[in-house]
C-alpha cells in the first residue's frame, strides 16, 4: 500500500515532510476504495448506468441499413416481407398511419395499414406474420408484432427495429453440455462464503423483475387482455402435437395462447440439426419448447440478421421468459387460414438451425449454428386391454421452470392420446429420473385408480416429481432424462382391505402377533393372507393394529412442521420421497404409547438432543420395520381400505432409557435403520389375468 500511496502523491509534495500528510493520504486512499466497493454493490442509475450495462454486451447491428424511429412519419410507404405458402418470401405494401409513443417496452409502435393481393387473399394481417420486417425506402424500420381481433385485419402495429435490437442488451445464459458441477452438502467452514455479504438481504438483481402471468411483458406494460379492443400479438397461437386435446389446451393456457393441432414434426417424430443454414429476413421460422414425438412450438417470421449469425424475430415475446435456450427451426407454411377472429398461418416446423437465447417484450433473439443441451423424455406405454405397446421420445428445453410443467402435461397427454380415451381406469407407473449428478438414477413406482379420471391423479404426482428435480434447492441435474413406463387398463385394478382377524390376548411387549387379513379384488372372490408383527418393547396398555392402503392415515412429517429438522441435501430429500407411501402398498402397523413412568426415565437419562422429535419420516419408518412393528407390502393393485383393531398389552415394557441416549449412538441407529428399510412384495395372484403385470 505504501508503494501505491507514493505513486499517488502529488509530484510537488516534499517527501516525509509531515506524518499527518501521510495519514491523510492513506485515509483518502482507503475512502476511495470503499467508495468503489459501494458503487459495485449499489450501481448507478440513469443514463450512465444504462450505458455501462450496455457496454458489457456486443451491440446488434443488422446487415440491412435501418431507419430510426425519429425519421418515420405518417404517410410513408413501405413493404413488408413474409411467407404465405411454402418457403417463398413475398412482399405486400403498407402505409404508415402514425407513430404511437408509449411508456412501456417497446417504447413506440408504428401503426400501419396493409394492402395488396396477398393481404386480400389472407384475410388481412395474420398470426404468424409477427416478425415480418418493414422496409421504408429500402431501410429496415421494424417488424409487424400486433393486430386486433374482430377487426378488418388490415391494420397492425410494428415494433421499431431500434427496440428489437435491445433484446441483445441482456446477458445470455446458454446451458453447457458438460455435467452440472456437484455442490457440496455441507460448508467447509462455519464462516460465510466470501461472495455472500449482508447487503444481499436488501438488494435485488437489476435483471430480475416481478412477473404476473396475466401481463403481457416483463416491464408490466399490458399489451393484450383478451379484449378485441386490445392489440393481440400475432403468435397468439401455439402448435402442440402428439398430445390429447385437453393436455394440449393445458399447455396453451399455461402460456396464455390458443393451441392448434400439429402432426408432431418430421418423419419418426425426431428433429435433426442443420449447420450453415442461410438466414434471410422475411423467412418463416419456428420457436420450440419441445420437439420429437411431442411438439410445442410457434411459427413466426425472421426480422433481421447480423453478420455474426445473431438474429431478432417475432417483434413480441414468445413466452416472455427472458434468457432461454429454446430452439429455432426452419418452417414451411401450408396456407394462411382466414377468420373472423384473426387469420393465422398454418404450417409446420423443419430442421433445427440454432438456439433462441433472448425472449423479451421487444421480440426474440438467437444464434444460428449454435445449439444447447436438452432434457430427454421416453415413454413406454402398455395398453393392457388392447394388447399393444408404444414407445415415444421427445426433448424439452433445458429450463428449470419451463421444463417442469411441459414435461408433466406431455407425459400424461401422450398416455391419453395413445390410450385413445379419457376417463376411469387403472394405471401402474414407474418413473426413472437420471442426471449427470445423480449416479444410478432414482425410481418411483405407483398405481393409480379413478372412477372418473385416472390421468388427473397421474398428473398431480408426476408434476410434483418433475418440480422436485427441476427446481430443488440443492443440485442441478444436467444432462437430465426421464423414462416413464406405464401399464394402463380400463379395469379397476383395486383390492379392498375387507377384514382383519386377531387372536385373543393378552399380549406382551416384544411378542410376535399373527393375524389374518381378508382381501377382496374388484368384483372377485375374497382371499385371506396371514401376516405377523412384533409388539414394540416399550408399549403398555392398549396397542392399535392398523391395516390400510398406502397413503391412508399416513403419519405426517412432524419434524418439519415443528421445525426440529430440515432437509439438507438431495439424497435426504429423495429418501423422504421414497418413504412417502404409494397407492400400491398395504401397510401393517402396530402403534402404542409408552407408559408415563418409562417416559420419565428416558427424560432423566437423556441428553437434550435425544428429546427432540427430529427423526425424518424415512428414519421413523425404517426403525419400525427393523423392530418388526411395521411391514409394508408392495402389490400390483391399488390398495383401498382402513381397518383398526385394538390389542391389550400386559406385562412391563422394556426400559429403553439406557439404549437411546447419546447423540452419536442415536445417529448411528438412524443410519442403520435406513439401511434396513426394505419393502416386501406380494403380487396377490399367479396369472396375468389376476394381476396387472407379472
Amino acid at each position: 500500500m505504501g508503494n501505491m500511496l507514493s505513486q499517488d502523491r502529488h509530484p510537488c509534495a516534499p517527501r516525509g515532510k509531515n506524518p499527518r500528510d501521510n495519514r491523510l493520504a492513506r485515509a483518502i486512499f482507503i475512502l476511495s476504495i470503499c467508495l468503489l466497493c459501494l458503487l459495485q454493490v449499489f450501481p448507478g442509475t440513469g443514463a450512465d448506468a444504462a450505458e455501462a450495462e450496455r457496454g458489457k454486451f456486443k451491440p446488434f447491428i443488422p446487415i440491412d441499413p435501418i431507419i430510426p424511429i425519429s425519421e418515420v412519419k405518417p404517410g410513408m410507404k413501405g413493404l413488408c416481407r413474409t411467407v404465405v405458402r411454402g418457403t417463398e418470401i413475398v412482399s405486400f405494401p403498407v402505409e404508415v398511419l402514425d407513430v404511437i409513443p408509449r411508456g412501456g417496452t417497446p417504447k413506440n409502435f408504428i401503426l400501419i395499414k396493409a394492402s395488396g393481393k396477398i393481404i386480400e387473399e389472407s384475410g388481412g394481417i395474420a398470426a404468424g406474420m409477427s416478425g415480418s420486417p418493414l422496409y421504408i425506402d429500402g431501410k429496415l424500420a421494424g417488424a409487424i408484432g400486433y393486430a386486433w381481433r374482430f377487426s378488418m385485419h388490415d391494420m397492425g402495429l410494428v415494433t421499431p427495429i431500434e427496440d428489437m435490437m435491445e433484446v441483445w442488451n441482456y446477458p445470455e445464459k446458454i446451458p453447457s453440455f458438460d455435467p452440472a458441477p456437484v455442490i457440496p452438502d455441507k460448508p467447509k467452514t462455519l464462516a460465510a462464503s466470501p461472495d455472500i455479504a449482508e447487503s444481499w438481504l436488501r438488494l435485488i438483481s437489476p435483471d430480475i423483475v416481478s412477473r404476473d402471468e396475466s401481463l403481457g411483458t416483463q416491464d408490466g406494460s399490458k399489451v393484450n387482455d383478451g379484449s378485441p379492443l386490445q392489440p393481440e400479438d400475432l403468435n397468439g397461437h401455439m402448435f402442440v402435437g402428439g398430445l390429447s386435446e385437453r393436455m394440449a389446451e393445458r399447455i396453451g393456457e399455461r402460456f396464455g395462447k390458443k393451441t392448434l393441432p400439429l402432426g408432431g414434426g418430421s418423419a419418426g417424430g425426431q428433429k435433426t440439426a442443420k449447420f450453415g443454414a442461410k438466414l434471410t429476413p422475411g423467412m418463416a421460422i419456428g420457436a420450440m419448447l419441445a420437439w420429437g414425438d411431442v411438439e410445442v412450438s410457434a411459427i413466426g417470421t425472421l426480422s433481421a440478421v447480423a453478420e455474426d449469425g445473431r438474429f431478432v424475430a417475432f417483434a413480441h415475446p414468445f413466452v416472455n421468459f427472458g434468457p432461454t435456450s429454446a430452439v429455432v427451426t426452419e418452417a414451411t407454411i401450408s396456407r394462411v387460414i382466414p377468420g373472423m377472429d384473426t387469420p393465422f398461418k398454418f404450417g409446420y416446423t423443419g430442421e433445427i438451425i440454432g438456439i433462441i437465447t433472448q425472449d423479451r417484450p421487444q421480440g426474440i433473439g438467437g444464434r444460428a449454428g449454435v445449439f444447447a443441451p436438452a432434457a430427454s423424455c421416453t415413454l413406454n406405454l402398455r395398453d393392457v386391454d388392447a394388447g399393444r405397446t408404444f414407445t415415444k421420445r421427445f426433448q424439452i428445453v433445458q429450463d428449470k421452470f419451463q421444463f417442469r410443467e411441459i414435461t408433466a402435461y406431455s407425459i400424461v397427454g401422450l398416455v391419453e392420446n395413445l390410450w385413445g380415451r379419457v376417463g376411469a381406469g387403472s394405471a401402474k407407473i414407474t418413473a426413472t429420473f437420471s442426471g449427470g449428478t445423480l449416479p444410478g438414477g432414482w425410481k418411483r413406482t405407483n398405481v393409480f385408480f379413478s372412477e372418473k379420471d385416472v390421468a388427473t391423479d397421474m398428473l398431480q404426482e408426476f408434476n410434483l416429481l418433475t418440480q422436485i428435480f427441476a427446481v430443488n434447492q440443492f443440485q442441478e441435474l444436467r444432462p437430465f432424462g426421464i423414462d416413464v413406463d406405464v401399464e394402463i387398463t380400463e379395469e379397476p385394478r383395486v383390492i379392498f382391505v375387507e377384514d382383519v382377524e386377531v387372536p385373543k390376548g393378552p399380549f406382551h411387549p416384544g411378542e410376535r402377533v399373527s393375524f389374518d387379513i381378508t382381501l377382496r379384488p374388484w368384483r372377485k372372490a375374497p382371499f385371506v393372507r396371514s401376516y405377523s408383527l412384533v409388539i414394540p418393547k416399550n408399549v403398555s396398555g392398549i396397542c392399535e393394529l392398523l391395516v390400510r392402503g398406502g397413503g391412508i392415515a399416513e403419519e405426517s412429517a412432524e419434524y418439519l412442521e415443528a421445525g426440529w429438522r430440515s432437509i439438507s441435501s438431495l439424497p435426504i430429500l429423495l429418501g423422504e420421497i421414497d418413504a412417502k407411501e404409494t397407492n400400491d402398498q398395504m401397510v401393517l402397523e402396530l402403534r402404542g404409547q409408552e407408559t408415563l413412568e418409562n417416559q420419565i426415565k428416558k427424560a432423566r437419562n437423556a441428553e437434550p438432543e435425544d428429546l427432540m422429535n427430529d427423526k425424518l419420516q424415512s428414519e421413523v419408518r425404517a426403525e419400525k420395520m427393523k423392530e418388526g412393528s411395521m411391514r409394508v407390502i408392495r402389490t400390483n393393485y391399488y390398495v383401498d381400505g382402513l381397518i383398526h383393531r385394538l390389542l391389550k398389552i400386559e406385562g412391563e415394557p422394556e426400559d429403553t432409557a439406557k439404549t437411546e441416549t447419546g447423540s452419536q449412538g442415536k445417529q448411528e441407529d438412524k443410519d442403520e435403520a435406513r439401511k434396513q428399510d426394505l419393502l416386501e412384495t406380494d403380487i396377490f395372484g399367479e396369472t396375468p389375468d389376476e394381476i396387472m403385470a407379472e
